[in-house]
Formats: structure tokens, C-alpha cells, sequence
């Protein structure tokens, strides 16, 4: 019997969150009685690693000979996949209870070419991860206003629906809906494949969609700091992404721009990565000075960063920005330094 589901993990040096990653949802598939399989789909990780990942008894094993990024495991793993339903997913992540049905439920809807997941960055599940990127020229460009992106990523965490853009470490998608977009492009090595794949589903018309009901936690930034070709990958993408998107001319006053020094940011510096409970208020959490887009968590308790993210951010600042979580109007700013 085919399974509904197939849940497509691309894995890149990450066998030990693989691992986490297989075990979570063979567990969701047993709890929440869905007919599914894993596909589990290796970029060139090397023997010791394809040895670790054999060792967790895949449904379908992909080991690509060379690292095809995320777009190229993706569409590997689709060759494989039996199913009607899709969960594409890094391999550093872990499924809470009831997010596949949750998400499965979500793409029913015809028009719906996409859903996302809440994502989590702790294992504490209180630093919520960005519902959405800082889309459009402006918004890559820097100028974007903080408080209505605030106002509207608030509203995706707590209620959900129709967003711009959907970050790609979880998506469930139909796939009917890749037979009519078509696949993810390989040209982009890592990131903005996705968001280019969901440029071409806004164009026929379908939505994208963020649900808050289904939680997962995302490792994020982990196993891209153990690729030492990480930030050439990513110059590639997004030098493609932004030549197609907004022209030859587009793409280089963004560069332009990108070149020159980070424009100063009033902000009060911290002897440690905490802030204060305020009444009202939330905070976000950003290594980007704008804080477009952010991590964020309530402030109706004191906040710390937790271990286990400040395990994975780079030395450097970290912003975090006190903010009325009635309207995102921004109250106080904080630097703390990364060592």
C-alpha cells in the first residue's frame, strides 16, 4: 500500500539531528495514525556519515555522490517519494506532537501550494524563529519599517494565514501542486531556493500559508557552520535570486548597499544576553542591526538567551529590541557581544 505522506529530510553533516529528526516523525506517524515514509536524502557528507544515516533504516536512502544543496537533495528525494502529500524538512529538525496532521490539513485547501510550521529555536520552545524573510527590495535593502514587520509577525505566530514568503525548513506541499510550479531550481546552492519556488507559486495564484498549530524546533545556523562552503553558497543564491527578481540593476545597488558599514543603531550594551520583564512588551532577537527579520519571545518574564542558541550564533552583536506587542512600536535596544 502507498503511504499519504512522504517526508523528504535532506541531510549535509548533520547525521547526529537526523537522527532526532527520523525518530520524531516515525513517532508522529505512530501517534497521529498517518500512513507515511522517510525519504532520507545525504549531499555528499562522506562514508562515516552515510554509514550513521544507514544505521536509522530510512524507507527510501538517497546518497548523492556530490553536495546538490538543499533545491538538489529536494528534488532527489521526490524521485523517490511515493506519496501524494509532501513534508520536505532539513535534518535538524524536530516535530512536536500534531504538527503533520496539522500541516496536512492545511494543504487540502486547493489553493494552498505551501504551509510552514511554527519553528522554535530553543529546546525550551519560547524563542519563537521568523515566520517570514524581509521580502521585496526594501526589505532586503534594510529600510523596512520595524514596527508594522513586528505587527505582522505576531499576528503569523499567534493566528496564522496567508503570508509573503514562507521560510523553508519545513514545508508540506501537494504534489500536484510541484507538477504545475515545477521543482526547486539546483542553481541555488543554499537558501533562496525555496523563495524563489514560492515566487512561481504566487504567480499562478496559490497561497502560501503559516500555521501556528503545528510546532516544530529548528536547530538553526548548526549544520551550516560545519560547511566551510557555506557563505560562498549562499553569495551564489543570492546574487541569482536578486539579478531574476529585480534586474541586473536591482541586484547591484543591493550589493552596493550591502558593501557599505552598517548604519549605527542607538543601543544600550549588555554584560550578558538578558532583559528584564516588561508588561506589555516582547523582544526581539536579531544579529541583523534592523532586526528584520527576528527571532522573538514574550516578555512576560525575564528572558535569557538559552544555552543551547547561543551554542550556535557566530562572535559578533546580537540585537535584542524591547516592543510593544499591541502595535510593535519599539521601546528600548540592546547590544550584547558575542565572544
Amino acid at each position: 500500500m502507498n503511504p499519504y505522506v512522504s517526508a523528504i529530510i535532506v541531510n549535509h553533516r548533520s547525521a547526529g539531528e537526523a537522527a532526532a529528526c527520523v525518530a520524531s516523525l516515525r513517532e508522529a506517524f505512530s501517534r497521529e495514525n498517518v500512513a507515511g515514509e522517510i525519504v532520507l536524502v545525504d549531499c555528499a557528507s562522506g562514508p562515516e556519515e552515510v554509514r550513521e544515516l544507514s544505521a536509522l533504516r530510512a524507507d527510501a536512502e538517497v546518497f548523492l555522490p556530490d553536495n546538490r544543496g538543499y533545491s538538489g537533495g529536494v528534488n532527489a528525494g521526490l524521485d523517490r517519494a511515493r506519496a501524494p502529500r509532501l513534508i520536505l524538512s532539513n535534518a535538524d529538525v524536530v516535530f512536536l506532537p500534531g504538527a503533520v496532521t496539522a500541516l496536512l490539513v492545511e494543504i487540502e485547501a486547493p489553493k494552498v501550494a505551501a504551509a510552514a510550521p511554527l519553528c522554535f529555536w530553543d529546546a525550551g520552545e519560547k524563542l519563537r524563529l521568523p515566520a517570514d524573510s524581509a521580502t521585496g527590495f526594501f526589505g532586503e535593502l534594510g529600510v523596512g519599517r520595524f514596527a508594522p514587520f513586528a505587527r505582522r509577525t505576531l499576528a503569523l505566530w499567534e493566528r496564522g494565514g496567508d503570508a509573503p514568503h514562507l521560510t523553508g525548513a519545513v514545508l508540506a506541499v501537494r504534489r500536484d501542486v510541484f507538477d504545475r510550479v515545477g521543482r526547486f531550481d539546483e542553481r541555488f546552492l543554499f537558501e533562496y531556493e525555496e523563495t524563489e519556488w514560492e515566487d512561481r507559486a504566487l504567480e499562478r495564484g496559490l497561497r502560501l500559508r503559516f500555521v501556528p498549530r503545528a510546532r516544530v524546533r529548528h536547530l538553526f545556523a548548526r549544520s551550516a557552520g560545519r560547511n566551510p562552503e557555506t557563505e560562498r553558497r549562499r553569495e551564489v543564491s543570492r546574487r541569482l535570486y536578486r539579478e531574476r527578481r529585480y534586474g541586473r540593476i536591482g541586484r547591484a545597488l543591493l550589493e552596493h548597499a550591502a558593501a557599505r558599514p552598517p548604519r549605527a543603531v542607538a543601543a544600550t550594551p549588555l554584560s550578558e544576553p538578558r532583559v528584564e520583564a516588561r508588561q506589555g512588551a516582547s523582544l526581539a532577537i536579531s544579529t541583523n542591526p534592523s532586526l528584520i527579520p527576528f527571532a522573538g519571545a514574550s516578555l512576560d518574564e525575564d528572558f535569557r538567551l538559552p544555552e543551547d542558541v547561543l551554542a550556535s550564533l557566530r562572535s559578533g552583536p546580537v540585537y535584542l529590541r524591547v516592543f510593544r506587542t499591541a502595535d510593535g512600536r519599539p521601546l528600548e535596544t540592546f547590544v550584547w557581544e558575542k565572544r
